[in-house]
């Protein structure tokens, strides 16, 4: 899966490296680090790692959090907005030629979401 997301990223000229964590806060921004690093699954450092390299790219930027002093909220920079939006080409590929391989695309998103589910209850028994 990495190889195919980052080539197809590198023919559209957009770096791989940080493309999850900056669709994540596109899509969820303003968003907090320990919610990036939840959904990606990630541990906190590493999440922060990233999230630090998108602010020197000025992907990210951040602000203060206005319900919690202590936190930070993260949102995409118009930089970061043209980045994220320049990988949308990339991404819709992968997923047509994803499409094409797995004939009943339907079925098979209702499968992976069930083994999530099943994941997420295994650790939540541990």
């Amino acid at each position: 899966m990495t190889q195919l997301v980052e080539r197809e990223l590198a023919a559209d000229g957009v770096a791989a490296d940080g493309y999850a964590m900056l669709s994540l806060v596109g899509v969820r921004g303003p968003v907090r680090l320990t919610e990036l690093a939840g959904d990606l699954g990630l541990p906190l450092t590493t999440a922060s790692d990233v999230v630090r390299r998108l602010e020197v790219r000025r992907y990210v930027r951040r602000r203060e959090n206005p319900d919690d002093a202590r936190s930070w909220l993260f949102e995409l920079s118009p930089a970061g907005v043209r980045e994220w939006k320049r990988g949308w080409g990339a991404l819709q590929r992968i997923n047509a030629e994803l499409e094409s391989e797995l004939g009943d695309a339907a079925a098979v998103r209702e499968v992976l979401i069930d083994l999530g589910s099943a994941f997420a209850a295994a650790l939540t028994d541990l």
